[in-house]
């Protein structure tokens, strides 16, 4: 859990961290996968495009995981599903559209009004992403599990990081973030705290050439 005392010190660091981020990227053009809204955060704390749908909503780790161990389910288009038809249960009191991709892969869309709104800006946005250029995150806000990690640690993606909650010996994309030790999961707002233990700038720096 991160402290009020913490939250108080990264709003005051806030601007100056965001300043020195946007002057050491170099690699502007990278693409994120995340499987909830750190990407779209990390992309606007830079001020880089967003050359990635994954921006504004969420997906659950069993549907997020089958996804990245099937990407080109990312071409097929979006079916929008009610709250109702979901599989997962939703905590979110918001309602915001749901769509699903491949065999019933959910996307949430949270921070979207509409489903022309979703499906506008997720169409415009997939074509950008860039395999070649491409970090792909996960985090075990779910629960934790490492049956979904090992399936994570096996994926062929170069760069790729899995923040969380405990120490997870033999998988080497898993990042644990020490604030969350008591949970032995991260929360949403791991945003704040996961530069300090796996450099975004850093990693998406060593993706282009010197």
């Amino acid at each position: 859990m991160i402290t009020w005392l913490k939250l108080m010190k990264i709003r005051i660091a806030r601007p100056w961290n965001k300043f020195r981020r946007r002057r050491r990227l170099r690699n502007r053009s990278v693409s994120i996968i995340s499987n909830n809204c750190w990407g779209g955060f990390m992309m606007k704390e830079c001020n880089i495009p967003f050359n990635t749908p994954f921006v504004g909503l969420f997906m659950f780790d069993e549907d997020y995981i089958s996804m990245l161990e099937h990407p080109e389910v990312l071409k097929s288009e979006l079916r929008f599903i009610s709250r109702r038809e979901s599989r997962h249960k939703i905590t979110e009191p918001k309602d915001y559209p749901i769509a699903v991709i491949g065999d019933g892969l959910e996307i949430h869309f949270l921070h979207y009004n509409s489903e022309e709104e979703a499906r506008m800006k997720w169409n415009r946005r997939v074509g950008r992403i860039d395999f070649d250029n491409l970090i792909v995150k996960f985090g075990d806000e779910d629960g934790p599990r490492r049956d979904l990690l090992e399936r994570f640690d096996k994926l062929p993606y170069k760069c790729k990081v899995a923040f969380t909650g405990k120490d997870y010996p033999g998988i080497s994309s898993a990042v644990t973030v020490p604030y969350y030790k008591e949970e032995g999961m991260v929360a949403r707002d791991l945003y704040k705290v996961s530069n300090e233990v796996w450099d975004f700038v850093d990693h998406a720096n060593g993706l282009c050439p010197k």
